[in-house]
């Protein structure tokens, strides 16, 4: 297993960090699995092998199969877990990659993942399926089954099928309304391209993965560094900062340093890295954010970690992951939407995104192996 665990961290531009030993290093395996647990309990739908939106009602209806974005979520948490403990993950994991493809469909020619499953009216997401392309990945490095692989092209595909000329370039957020182009589609296509350039060594990947990358620097950063929401087809900005944006843009450098070798890259990720930790992260660990933005804001920590061996950033990610566990967990093994407030035990608090997120964290970080300073 430890070969393959670093062939897949290598894969995805995050080499192997050296362990952490004895008593200091956090238990995330057992956090990871708690989280998972705790998901299947409140939430898993039996029927069509799917997760739920979020827990029962008061009566104990069921909501319904959660949104895309959660599945990708959730994928992700899965194949962070079945990376570290195939022997307990690795089936459940291909079981729900295999049962989302209720989600696929095929709409004026153009095959993608829907919102949700089974609906006559399709609403689908740009960003969404952006996200399913990195899962796909992964689901793909765990396995070396090439049908994962072909199936996170296919969603590529439906990703790039928005690439126009308005604004000068860019892809769309949603595909009924055409209105903006928004970071947190492109900055994880940008991701999904270099990811795809590495498993196929197509070039077509990497072509697309500099013009988005040079497009969204133009176009949605600021000049510290950080990355605004979204710009409307008649050039309005929405000046919003979430950290998942950030993040992918952080990772989209490091591949990019990786890739190219070019020092240019990895000195803006460390540029962009810096201005994230200023704007989000607290000192006690808190991260002004909410945790379905916050988790991918870790890994791009992680991210530069590897890239250029500071410690720093390791310490960042140990720091808030405690603060998470210990600070943020609710008595009913749920943790609430942002990660600078303590639950309130709503049921909106157990949506499928929120919690998710910590589970993915958690996995990432026993999967990474950190070294953390003493």
């Amino acid at each position: 297993m430890q070969k393959s665990i670093g062939t897949f961290l290598l894969a995805l531009g995050l080499g192997m960090l050296s362990p952490a030993h004895g008593a200091d290093a956090p238990p995330y395996e057992q956090w990871g699995a708690e989280t998972l647990a705790t998901i299947r309990k409140d939430l898993w739908l039996p029927t069509p092998h799917l997760y739920a939106e979020q827990a029962p009602d008061e009566h104990g209806v069921p909501a319904h199969p959660s949104f895309m974005w959660g599945v990708g979520i959730q994928l992700t948490a899965l194949a962070a877990a079945a990376a570290v403990q195939p022997e307990k993950y690795l089936a459940e994991m291909r079981d729900y990659a295999d049962a989302i493809q209720v989600y696929w469909m095929d709409h004026d020619g153009q095959a993608g993942f829907d919102a949700l499953p089974g609906t006559e009216d399709t609403d689908r997401y740009y960003d969404d399926n952006a996200w399913l392309v990195l899962a796909l990945a992964e689901v793909f490095e765990v396995t070396k089954d090439r049908k994962f692989l072909e199936r996170s092209v296919a969603t590529f595909r439906f990703v790039t099928s928005c690439e126009d000329d308005k604004l000068g370039g860019g892809l769309y957020w949603r595909e009924k309304f055409l209105s903006s182009k928004n970071t947190c589609t492109n900055a994880p296509a940008i991701v999904g391209a270099l990811r795809l350039y590495q498993l196929t060594g197509e070039g077509k990947y990497l072509e697309t993965a500099q013009r988005l990358y040079a497009w969204v620097n133009s176009r949605l950063q600021d000049n510290d560094g950080l990355y605004w929401d979204n710009i409307q087809v008649d050039g309005r900005l929405n000046r919003r900062k979430y950290s998942y944006n950030s993040a992918l843009m952080i990772r989209a450098n490091c591949l990019l340093h990786q890739i190219t070798g070019e020092a240019r890259y990895l000195d803006e990720a460390k540029r962009v890295a810096r201005a994230a930790e200023k704007y989000w992260i607290r000192e006690d660990g808190a991260v002004a954010d909410s945790g379905k933005f916050a988790h991918l804001l870790l890994e791009a920590f992680l991210a530069v970690s590897e890239r250029d061996h500071d410690p720093r950033w390791a310490d960042i990610v140990q720091r808030t992951l405690v603060y998470v566990h210990g600070g943020l967990l609710g008595a009913d093994g749920r943790y609430p939407e942002r990660w600078d407030r303590r639950p309130d035990g709503s049921r909106k608090e157990s949506m499928l995104l929120n919690q998710a997120s910590p589970a993915r964290a958690y996995w990432m970080a026993a999967r990474y192996r950190l070294i953390f300073p003493r």
